[in-house]
């Protein structure tokens, strides 16, 4: 990462040096939900600018102990990013082959005061 892109963070949202595994986030908020009836968690969905006028915004989720922001709010958040292994068995179409495939899922998970 550049400096010029650090440099873009507002002073208010740097807060204490970033650890490894960790980021800022700013995007307007599109939704928020409790996926779980007795959910402790809030699942907030966020769209982040594009990075140029000629590509899709990116649209992530990231799990926070309390809402976020109102939709259509602009929010920054620091989070740590996390996530777990994942593996299923695919099979080659042309050898017939089959072979276990690793992949991974990435979850943004914010860090609040």
């Amino acid at each position: 990462m550049s400096n010029a892109a650090i440099a873009e963070v507002p002073q208010a949202a740097k807060g204490p040096a970033l650890k490894m595994g960790e980021t800022i986030i700013r995007g307007k908020l599109i939704g928020a939900k409790r996926p779980n009836v007795n959910g402790s968690f809030w699942e907030n969905l966020l769209v982040m600018p594009a990075p140029d006028p000629y590509s899709s915004p990116a649209t992530i989720s990231i799990l926070s102990g309390q809402r976020l922001g109102e939709r259509d709010e602009d929010v920054t958040v620091r989070v740590r990013i996390g996530g777990y292994r994942r593996s299923y068995k695919a099979t080659d179409r042309e050898t017939g082959e089959v072979r276990t495939v690793q992949t991974a899922d990435n979850k943004l998970f914010a860090i609040e005061d």
